[in-house]
């Protein structure tokens, strides 16, 4: 399953999310095929210029940063096979 990546950067909060990218369609021959992300992570944060380890984080400020994904645009990672 591919992962795509976002960074959210925000005055006082810089965050890398991740997510598995999910080809989608209305599920009708000859539909569109579309991209979407699933099962969003946060991979890492930054607040006021200081890493903070994701997971010491209290749930309600996980829940927040998460939401901050709503935000960002997710592009697909392309594995190098070299």
């Amino acid at each position: 399953m591919a992962h795509g990546y976002a960074i959210y950067s925000g005055e006082d909060v810089d965050v890398l999310f991740s997510a598995s990218a999910v080809h989608t369609d209305y599920g009708v021959p000859r539909s569109p095929v579309w991209t979407e992300f699933e099962d969003v992570e946060i991979e890492e944060v930054t607040i006021l210029g200081v890493k903070v380890d994701p997971k010491v984080l209290p749930p309600d400020l996980v829940d927040a940063i998460l939401a901050l994904s709503d935000e960002v645009d997710f592009e697909v990672e392309v594995p190098d096979y070299d």
